[in-house]
């Protein structure tokens, strides 16, 4: 359900929240508190966010580079060299950074958490594989 959200832009992101006339202190991102918060940013182009995809990159040992609108950066999770299961596993990380930024931004926002792109990415792991 995340991941379809994400791909819509149906989050309630903090430019999502002001379309909708909702009143917040700021809109940065609650990550990096350096461009407005929406689901692209914040997913694909926010510099913590970015770390956390650097690290699945060196986890899985591939270099590659991570578009920043959702859809194709959605679309590249698909390798031509791995079998349809693999795919799905590699697509299943995707869903697990997702979920796990998210997670973690509503942690900084309603429990005061420190960011923390490792902890980011070790609990991605271990939802990818549950």
């Amino acid at each position: 359900m995340l991941g379809w959200r994400v791909l819509l832009d149906k989050l309630p992101t903090k430019t999502n929240l002001l379309v909708r006339g909702v009143q917040l202190q700021h809109s940065l991102c609650e990550l990096c508190h350096a461009h407005e918060e929406n689901a692209e940013y914040l997913f694909f182009s926010c510099k913590v966010s970015q770390m956390v995809w650097n690290m699945c990159d060196r986890w899985l040992g591939v270099s590659t580079v991570h578009h920043v609108k959702a859809k194709a950066n959605f679309q590249h999770f698909h390798l031509y060299d791995l079998n349809s299961r693999q795919n799905l596993v590699w697509k299943g990380m995707w869903l697990a950074i997702i979920g796990e930024i998210w997670k973690h931004r509503n942690g900084v926002i309603f429990n005061h958490r420190k960011v923390d792109p490792r902890e980011i990415f070790d609990q991605a792991q271990v939802a990818a594989w549950v």
